[in-house]
């Protein structure tokens, strides 16, 4: 059966969405394997294996491949905290570099899933529901312009979403409002300010005036009535984020639902995409 598409082939490069928080995939398609190679070499039952060929030691090909599959335990047991099948692992490794028999591999693969079933024992794992799942799985794109706009903020724009789904609402209404700082302080920027310390009525009032002294010195034209409209609009929309939302969260004035905090950071969303047509954190275009 070809590997292709298979997320938890060995040696293949996962994604962030793979292995963000836990991934009961990863952990079914392990013991999965472990337990197809011990079955292959079952030498107790009328398998593809005789004993005298269970006694064989593997080649090269068959350690290599184990070897990958041990990198992958290796990877969900530190995920997990699972300090005796890294042990046992450990083991694995030293046993294959020198030598090791199909019997004895049996054996092993054997120990080693009843280890890691043993490991996960209290082991807290929360399921997404499908919907907010789809949602967090596209973060990335649905969010692509602002995060090449403002690459800082992508952090702050994961955890936005990630809350949301795990259902902590208003903690991502909290990172919302951190994301559209990275906005706030590219405007202020553009327009010869500098975002620091200030609260936001203090810094959006100094915008106001960077762009009432930005329009005494463009010449006419449409290209200046499209700027400063567009500066104005983008100053007015922090102003009702700051009296909507912001000061809320911030000041524990408010407690959001999914619904609403939904609908807070698809408004940031939307405004921080429209934002990043004209400006970023580097450079101002």
């Amino acid at each position: 059966m070809s590997d292709a598409g298979n997320p938890f082939t060995p040696g293949r490069p996962r994604s962030l969405w793979e292995m963000i928080n836990c991934s009961v995939m990863a952990i079914c398609s392990i013991g999965s394997q472990f337990m197809l190679e011990q079955l292959m070499r079952e030498d107790d039952l009328p398998g593809p294996l005789s004993l005298e060929e269970s006694m064989k030691q593997l080649t090269s090909e068959e350690a290599f491949k184990i070897g990958k599959w041990m990198d992958e335990a290796e990877s969900i047991s530190k995920d997990f905290e699972c300090t005796a099948a890294l042990e046992r692992i450990a083991i694995i490794r030293k046993s294959l570099a020198r030598g090791m028999t199909h019997r004895v591999l049996c054996v092993e693969l054997r120990v080693l899933r009843e280890t890691i079933d043993s490991g996960l024992n209290n082991q807290l794992i929360y399921r997404y529901p499908a919907e907010k799942a789809r949602v967090f799985g596209n973060w990335k794109s649905d969010w692509e312009k602002v995060i090449v706009a403002f690459p800082s903020a992508k952090k702050d724009i994961l955890e936005c979403v990630d809350l949301w789904a795990m259902a902590h609402p208003t903690a991502s209404v909290f990172h919302a409002m951190r994301i559209l700082e990275h906005g706030l302080r590219a405007l202020a920027k553009h327009v010869g300010k500098t975002f620091d310390i200030q609260n936001w009525q203090n810094i959006i009032d100094e915008i106001e005036s960077g762009i009432r002294d930005r329009a005494k010195k463009m010449p006419r034209g449409s290209d200046k009535n499209e700027k400063l409209k567009f500066l104005s609009e983008a100053a007015k929309e922090f102003t009702y984020f700051k009296d909507g939302w912001r000061n809320y969260v911030s000041h524990n004035r408010s407690d959001y639902d999914e619904h609403q905090a939904r609908s807070v950071y698809e408004h940031v969303r939307t405004f921080m995409t429209v934002l990043s047509s004209q400006m970023g954190e580097v450079t101002t275009r």
